[in-house]
């Protein structure tokens, strides 16, 4: 989702659990003949669907859910567009994602129903956070047998573990979720109190029923009071929540006889023909009230989800989605294509660190060999697909990949133009380390005009340190990559044509260009003056020569008295 010109990122459980992100879970058609939104007593019908269907697609939604998953789905969406289909099915078994790519898939299945194509989620095993989400934006929900659904939660994670997201940013943070689930609750008549408690955990649902005409609700706690004839004093609640647990033991009993604030409901306590539910034929044994608690959110497998109305039908295959649809034709299943799935596997940390350490060896080897070869192009293709497949997938934007190629650029002008170390290279290694980390953390939502800030998410904190571990695993492994390079691979018979062995003394020694003439101890005589060089014949070889400083004339002998490659040093010969 895009908050204030940035993207935020959502998580569900079972990835790094408290991603804010997690907020979409659930949110199942909360009450499919059971009540519409505010807990209306008006039924909400399950929705309709054609005697039949000509053509259907399924496209399945799996894994963690990024710009990939987006643009993957855009794309078969466009392949199918000019078949003019009947009926798309999203196939779900995902614990999350981004809130942002999520956002955007629940605008295109929206686009498709205004369309007039119907849009079925089928959760195949499971669908959390932005599954659901997903799911609660089609016409209807289709479940697996023991599928799951539910907890949504915005959460972060501390240096103490997970907790809420701070109420300065929440509503910021939130307000773009909570209106997708606002238009889900408006098109399909779902019950808005369930929808609450996939993502609130202090909201308590019951499910009550009136014993007279059948009706059945959900219903919070301040409902169910109302429907029972249940009245609480609020200044008595005050003074209690004041008085803390001295009230608790001193308080007196209201003198009406009804329960007070902190004790639990029981039929006996209703005066009207409201009553809990006891029993369900979708759900084995007696019903426990409430069905969420304060401390728990909603999360459904999939009878509970049918007892609750958010389940149209358990079907557990492709031939009973045919049937239960009356498809005429075969099933066609649109998958992602080899490149959208590479693409999600090289952006894992696991990857990476692979990518980062090819990175280093190539760029190592490449360095202790003449020209640029193979090793060299290693690290330059290493070096695309580490900061690539993040951009493509929507981790990394463009500051990151700037600041990395910055910093390279910056390094290589120490290394070979200023002599030397000073300002560019510990400024190049300040972006590289920036960047490089910064590349795993997607980008929070931010709601102000600062162009900088540090990380105020914990789930941030996480994907930093996930990031960090890679790069440390990379950088470890380099090292021991280099030293077997420098040691074992110049010996191998194919690594040695890559890799070229350390030169012997005799291979670097320069040609003598005097074919063994002018050798220390050599005698010689002056041609002209040394002034103090000049030249001197030793035999037929012409030499140029100098002195320690004197002043030779010509016609003179002299000896060699130092020799360092083409340098003679000569000296008079009285």
């Amino acid at each position: 989702m895009k908050t204030g010109g940035r993207i935020s990122r959502m998580a569900g459980p079972a990835m790094l659990v408290g991603s804010i992100i997690a907020l979409a879970g659930t949110t199942a058609p909360a009450m499919r003949g059971g009540l519409a939104a505010n807990s209306s007593s008006t039924p909400a019908p399950a929705a309709s669907r054609p005697a039949s269907f000509d053509r259907a697609y399924i496209l399945p939604i799996v894994d963690v859910i990024t710009d990939v998953t987006h643009e993957s789905l855009e794309r078969r969406l466009k392949t199918i567009g000019d078949a003019s289909p009947e009926l798309v099915i999203f196939e779900l078994d995902t614990p999350g994602g981004s809130l942002g790519a999520t956002l955007e898939i629940c605008s295109t299945i929206k686009r498709l129903r205004d369309g007039g194509i119907r849009t079925y989620a089928w959760v195949n095993d499971q669908a959390y956070s932005a599954g659901t989400i997903i799911a609660l934006a089609t016409d209807g929900i289709l479940m697996a047998t023991n599928a799951t659904i539910g907890d949504c939660q915005p959460i972060q994670i501390t240096y103490g573990g997970p907790a809420a997201v701070p109420e300065e940013i929440e509503a910021k943070t939130t307000s773009p979720l909570l209106a997708e689930l606002r238009d889900s609750v408006r098109r399909n008549r779902y019950n808005l109190d369930m929808v609450l408690a996939l993502i609130r955990p202090e909201m308590e649902i019951f499910w009550v029923e009136n014993v007279k005409t059948g009706e059945r609700r959900f219903v919070d706690t301040r409902g169910r009071d109302e429907l029972f004839g249940i009245t609480r004093t609020e200044e008595r609640d005050a003074g209690e929540r004041a008085g803390g647990l001295l009230s608790w033991f001193t308080r007196e009993e209201p003198e009406t006889g009804q329960p007070g604030p902190d004790e639990p409901v029981s039929d006996e306590d209703s005066t009207t023909d409201w009553r809990y539910v006891k029993s369900s034929p979708d759900l084995a044994g007696e019903i426990s009230q409430p069905i969420v608690d304060h401390r728990t959110l909603l999360t459904m497998r999939t009878d509970e989800a049918t007892a609750y109305g958010f389940c149209l039908a358990t079907l557990s295959s492709e031939s009973e989605l045919s049937a239960y649809f009356n498809v005429t034709r075969p099933l066609e299943r649109l998958e992602n294509t080899w490149l959208e799935s590479a693409i999600e596997w090289l952006a894992s940390p696991a990857v990476r660190a692979v990518l980062f350490l090819l990175m280093l060896l190539g760029a190592y080897t490449e360095f202790q060999t003449p020209g640029f070869g193979v090793p060299g192009a290693v690290a330059l293709v290493a070096l695309v697909l580490f900061l690539g497949a993040p951009y493509l997938a929507g981790y990394t934007v463009t500051w990151e990949i700037a600041a990395i190629v910055l910093g390279i650029a910056l390094l290589a002008i120490e290394a070979f133009v200023i002599p030397g170390f000073g300002v560019a290279g510990i400024t190049g290694i300040v972006l590289l380390a920036v960047g490089l980390l910064a590349s795993f953390a997607p980008a929070e939502p931010t709601f102000d005009e600062d162009w900088f800030r540090l990380p105020t998410l914990g789930a941030t904190y996480t994907y930093l340190k996930h990031g960090l571990y890679s790069l440390a695993v990379g950088m470890v492994g380099s090292i021991f990559g280099m030293a077997l390079i420098a040691k074992y691979f110049p010996r191998v018979p194919v690594a040695g044509r890559i890799i070229a062995p350390n030169p012997t003394h005799e291979s670097v020694q320069m040609d003598d260009p005097y074919h063994g003439a002018a050798q220390v101890g050599d005698i010689g005589r002056v041609e002209g003056i040394l002034r103090p060089s000049g030249k001197a014949r030793f035999g037929a070889t012409l030499v140029d020569v100098v002195t320690e400083g004197d002043y030779i004339p010509g016609g003179v002998r002299v000896e060699v008295i130092q020799r360092r490659g083409n340098r003679v040093v000569v000296r008079r010969v009285d």
